[in-house]
């Protein structure tokens, strides 16, 4: 290991020898990595948002409504689900949201009952504070990844949907979306929205132990025959519900993602075997001077490990800064799939790029060294 760690030189002078064909290879392994590595953000992005969602908390809708600006529940439906057994709290929620396609301009405001916000969701603030928010009827809470998105702190004024808002905090949270989301008085959305009276949804937290099924059966059999019927789900049911079929078109880029890897790893062969056959002559020195054969494949195999790593680290490179610059979150139904940069990302996308650049090299490798030393030295 050690005396093939003293050809690494030799490995670099080699791939930059043949500037044009390197570059090439390197761009061809460079895109493809790059899509590799969105794919797994937007994966990992899918995957954090499930794991958010998984709360002892359940979601009150309409029945047979999808998109929140099509659901309709009486707000005075909230206390009759908070004497239902097993629940702690209910807050009533107006929510409305900008589209319910998908778009990359998600603003989803919620509506809520400012003294029962902390009775719900579990709020870290980052800046100002939940007092004078309450105080103030023109007052928003505003998710952390909302807030970078459009450049606010605290103290400023905002246009969110038709309101026009004061930044009275921003905050963070491990429950879904809550990055993505402003908090309004119920009140002053209710006007706004001509939906007095009105709740989209209603947030139940659970009592410790309560049998989530139990609860959300009993919700729903309570007003089976009133003027709107509800449909009852767990955060996470109801989050997978909402971007499903997003999910379906992830999986779908998670094919294309190992497609390409596909690609760069022919690419890479062709590029590894083309270098090897130029310099035929030059391997069949080398090995006529003492350089073993199983050096040669070692050789050949750094070669292509190089490739693919220079590909790779430009490649996810690229990908992790455009997303720490321009910060993504796709809106599906008022919930947010926010793609990050991220280490495991970054990781996983190096390890991937040093997988493939070895396994294109192990073919043309193979094939250089098992030539008769007579036909490398004539350079055949």
């Amino acid at each position: 290991m050690r005396r093939l760690a003293r050809f690494v030189p030799y490995v670099w002078r080699t791939i930059a020898r043949a500037r044009l064909r390197t570059s090439l290879a390197v761009l061809g392994a460079a895109l493809a990595m790059a899509l590799f590595a969105f794919v797994r953000t937007v994966d990992h992005g899918v995957d954090a948002l499930a794991k958010e969602s998984d709360r002892p908390v359940l979601v009150v809708f309409q029945d047979s409504r999808f998109c929140p600006l099509t659901s309709y529940l009486p707000a005075r439906y909230a206390p009759s689900i908070r004497d239902v057994e097993g629940v702690a709290e209910v807050l009533p929620t107006l929510v409305f949201i900008n589209s319910c396609r998908a778009n990359l301009d998600l603003v989803t405001l919620h509506g809520v009952e400012p003294d029962r916000l902390d009775d719900v969701y579990d709020l870290d603030l980052l800046d100002g504070s939940l007092g004078d928010w309450r105080t103030r009827s023109d007052g928003a809470v505003v998710g952390q990844r909302l807030a970078n998105r459009r450049g606010l702190k605290v103290g400023d004024r905002a246009v969110l949907g038709d309101l026009d808002l004061h930044v009275s905090a921003i905050a963070t949270g491990r429950m879904s979306g809550l990055d993505n989301l402003a908090f309004v008085h119920l009140d002053q959305l209710s006007l706004a929205r001509n939906r007095l009276g009105a709740a989209t949804q209603f947030m139940v937290r659970l009592k410790n132990g309560a049998d989530e099924a139990a609860v959300a059966a009993s919700i729903d059999a309570l007003f089976r025959d009133d003027e709107a019927r509800t449909d009852t789900k767990t955060m996470q049911a109801f989050v997978a519900g909402a971007v499903g079929e997003i999910a379906e078109v992830v999986a779908f880029g998670r094919v294309l993602g190992y497609i390409a890897v596909v690609v760069v790893a022919l690419v890479l062969a062709n590029t590894v075997y083309i270098s090897a056959q130029s310099r035929s002559a030059e391997m069949g020195v080398l090995e006529t001077i003492g350089v073993t054969r199983a050096h040669l494949f070692g050789l050949l195999l750094l070669e292509g490990v190089g490739l693919g790593l220079l590909g790779g680290v430009l490649g996810a490179g690229a990908v992790m800064a455009a997303l720490g610059v321009n910060p993504i979150t796709l809106g599906v139904e008022g919930h947010g799939i926010d793609f990050e940069p991220s280490l495991s990302v970054a990781l996983e996308s190096l390890g991937a790029s040093l997988a493939v650049g070895a396994a294109a090299a192990v073919g043309p490798a193979l094939a250089i060294v098992r030539r008769p030393l007579s036909r490398a030295v004539r350079g055949e």
